[in-house]
């Protein structure tokens, strides 16, 4: 089990990976960047095992990930977090415009589905 939080660290995270708890995660409280970055940074720790796919994706998704975040699940590319990332109206419109343009069906019917309803300033 993953406890995930305001004040989480790498090390908690890291170490719930490696004994196998990825797939459970409880919620606490509203996570904040700096939360979003050491979920993360534990994360890689473990050595991003494929059990951690769903944290990930959630964390493309979250609406508090910040930019360098974001660009990170991004180099990632698999289809799961793609399409996590293309659920997230906080994106930079360059990302907006690689997902909208994703070679993958999916990725880019969810990112239209996303910000076809964002007004353009």
């Amino acid at each position: 089990m993953i406890r995930i939080g305001r004040g989480v660290d790498r090390k908690a995270i890291c170490e719930a990976v490696k004994r196998g708890g990825a797939a459970t995660v409880i919620y606490d409280d509203v996570l904040e960047a700096d939360d979003i970055r050491e979920t993360l940074a534990g994360l890689r720790e473990a050595g991003m095992p494929r059990e951690a796919a769903g944290i990930l994706a959630w964390l493309g998704s979250h609406p508090n990930s910040p930019e360098d975040v974001l660009r990170d699940l991004q180099s990632h590319g698999t289809r799961e977090i793609l399409i996590s990332l293309s659920l997230n109206k906080n994106l930079p419109q360059d990302m907006r415009r690689f997902l909208l343009d994703h070679p993958d069906e999916d990725v880019r019917e969810h990112a239209h589905h996303t910000f076809a309803r964002i007004a353009k300033h």
